[in-house]
């Protein structure tokens, strides 16, 4: 009976630590946001209201947006930028890759989370170099839409790391 009780506590034991050391994106961009070289953003409940309300073509865009962070980072030292990715990929260990690239200097992920037939999250991240963009939605999307951007390469240069 001993037995049984102490694998109990061991398997509770064992979740908490599991659950605990789980990252998400939103802990990544708390994380971070107040680094040095870094840029960032969250687009808030009431901001992305008016955002809708300003013309169909917003609202046809963000209709589906329940929440919209970007961080970038700057200059980065190479073992940070490798910090960056390993962080990135522990969040994303639990999502879909649609498409990653990876060559010499440059990275592009999209990776998404699905729920039946919506996904729900989408982790964009960008790096050339040493800089790093990552974009985070959260909402209900089509997956279709999302499957053909990721071909096309319109999520791979979202932005222009040369300016």
């Amino acid at each position: 009976m001993k037995n049984i009780y102490y694998i109990l506590i061991f398997i509770i034991f064992t979740g908490f630590l599991a659950c605990s050391s789980s990252q998400s994106f939103n802990n990544f961009y708390n994380d971070h946001k107040n680094d040095n070289n870094v840029s960032s953003f969250q687009v808030p409940s009431y901001l992305r209201s008016l955002i809708k309300n300003a013309s169909p073509e917003l609202n046809d865009i963000f209709k589906n947006v329940k929440d919209f962070k970007s961080i970038s980072f700057t200059d980065c030292s190479p073992s940070q930028s490798q910090q960056i990715n390993d962080e990135i990929n522990m969040i994303t260990r639990n999502y879909t890759d649609v498409h990653r690239k990876n060559t010499e200097g440059k990275r592009s992920l999209v990776s998404v989370k699905e729920k039946g037939d919506l996904i729900k999250e989408v982790i964009i991240h960008n790096s050339r170099n040493n800089n790093h963009t990552i974009l985070f939605l959260k909402g209900n999307f089509d997956p279709e839409r999302i499957q053909k951007l990721a071909n096309a390469n319109e999520l791979e240069d979202l932005y222009d790391f040369d300016q």
